[in-house]
């Protein structure tokens, strides 16, 4: 059954809806298993690898709304050219709605970039901007699945945005390519790393990589320093397990100063990592009145 319902007023983020990669998808039997099969607006089979078959957002969102009874929605392909990488997270929702335990760390962790919900109401679509060493295929994680992909693929899109996520697209590099390992070691657990504690409190040893995500996420919007720093300085003192100095806080957000500089969001992060948070990881012999950040707090778990 393929009757969609177009959305009259569908919203994508404009870094996505700008791009000319934008095909239809229905359902359609093979071998008695049900697949979303990709369509071009021309109405023949899309590729995935073959940018002729992909079109302009305002053109496929009017093909689908004068044929609802042929497509079931539009669909978003990812391919070498664009900055963007999709993680699926198959059956990580309950029947109410409600996220499961498995999935909680990676929506917390991709929390400032755009999250949608799935066309059968159980899963979720989060896009990122980064890069993967190759796509990742349906690894079971808990009771779901989790797949990724940067190319040769496509996702496809409701409009149904997950709790207020915005209609931005973020920078992720170092956080997509920690999931990928995660998902590729041969070893890997079910139970993704950065889990936050009860209430939201950020685990110590985790403290560094959230850190520097909120204050890159900040001074991509163009947010000024000092509400950066007052915002870090909450986080630190309320959220952290182990709160760090004051002093550190500030130093971070100084240090962060020369990532807008950077075009290369891995380079940038490698830079935070081997320099400056290094040096901020140091404690002030007179700061007794803070509990340390120590080096170990600055290593990925």
């Amino acid at each position: 059954m393929n009757v969609g319902t177009p959305a009259p007023n569908l919203q994508v983020p404009d870094d996505l809806a700008e791009r000319d990669q934008w095909i239809l998808w229905r359902r359609e039997l093979s071998n008695g298993r049900e697949t979303k099969v990709p369509y071009s607006v021309e109405g023949h089979r899309a590729s995935s690898t073959n940018p002729h078959d992909w079109t302009e957002f305002p053109k496929a969102l009017d093909w689908w709304r004068r044929h609802p009874q042929s497509y079931a929605g539009l669909g978003f392909v990812f391919c070498g050219d664009d900055p963007f990488v999709g993680i699926d997270l198959d059956d990580c929702l309950d029947e109410s709605g409600a996220l499961k335990s498995w999935a909680h760390g990676i929506v917390e962790r991709f929390s400032d970039t755009y999250v949608e919900i799935s066309p059968s109401g159980q899963g979720l679509k989060i896009w990122a901007r980064g890069d993967l060493p190759a796509n990742v295929a349906g690894v079971r994680v808990g009771d779901g699945q989790i797949e990724m992909y940067d190319h040769a693929r496509y996702f496809t899109v409701t409009g149904r945005v997950f709790k207020g996520a915005p209609l931005e697209v973020e920078h992720h590099t170092a956080d997509l390519l920690l999931l990928y390992e995660r998902l590729t070691r041969a070893t890997h657990k079910s139970r993704w790393p950065l889990q936050p504690l009860e209430g939201g409190r950020i685990p110590y040893g985790q403290q560094h990589n959230t850190l520097v995500s909120i204050v890159g996420t900040l001074r991509a919007r163009r947010v000024c320093d000092e509400a950066i720093e007052a915002c870090l300085q909450i986080v630190n003192e309320r959220q952290c397990e182990r709160p760090g100095p004051r002093a550190h806080i500030s130093r971070l957000v100084r240090s962060s100063r020369r990532w807008e500089q950077r075009r290369d969001p891995l380079d940038c992060h490698r830079q935070v990592v081997a320099g400056s948070f290094d040096r901020s990881c140091r404690t002030d012999r007179g700061d007794a009145g803070h509990r340390r950040l120590t080096r170990d707090s600055c290593q990925r778990s």
